[in-house]
């Protein structure tokens, strides 16, 4: 079974990218991995997020009183073949 950060990844790229007109946020992610049944709290997304950030795959978007979570903005190209 894929871990979380592998779960979290194929949710990005899942439909969004390259299109940056769509928004992908926490919840997003975290909406799309509850509906596939799996069982990840938000906090644990948004974890997985800024650790993806932390490591140059992803670039993320805080807007200040955004109850979505952060958006993520850019994505490594080798992130999503």
């Amino acid at each position: 079974m894929l871990g979380l950060r592998e779960r979290v990844i194929a949710a990005i790229c899942e439909e969004e990218w390259p299109h940056p007109d769509n928004e992908v946020n926490s919840t997003t992610i975290y909406e799309r991995l509850k509906r596939n049944g799996d069982g990840a709290s938000e906090d644990e997304v948004r974890q997985v997020l800024f650790q993806l950030s932390d490591h140059g795959d992803i670039t993320l978007a805080l807007e200040p009183g955004l109850e979505s979570g952060p958006v993520v903005f850019a994505v490594d190209p080798e992130l999503c073949p």
